[in-house]
């Protein structure tokens, strides 16, 4: 089992990182209930939409984003596992 959780956290590390770098932005005011408008792709840290007045990350979006992100590690950390070279057990001295 230690090569389905090395693999699925490894797999959603790398997600994240990349996440960090292409966040949903809006110019949605904070805790409001009207529809988010995105204003695009950028890094966390990028002065882009600096000029639009109101822009922000949209951590909503971006939850959302992380937890397919999770799905999708899950499934490639299970892949590994079932895929793997020896189908016996994980111990290297047996």
């Amino acid at each position: 089992m230690k090569t389905f959780y090395r693999v699925t956290l490894l797999a959603f590390v790398i997600g994240l990182v990349l996440l960090c770098c292409f966040v949903p932005w809006t110019t949605t005011p904070g805790g409001s209930s009207a529809a988010h408008d995105a204003v695009g792709y950028a890094p966390i840290w990028s002065q882009r939409f600096a000029d639009v007045p109101g822009a922000r990350v949209d951590y909503g979006a971006s939850a959302l984003l992380a937890g397919g992100l999770a799905f999708f590690a899950i499934v490639i950390g299970g892949a590994s596992y079932f895929f793997r070279d020896d189908r016996g057990s994980e111990r290297s001295d047996t």
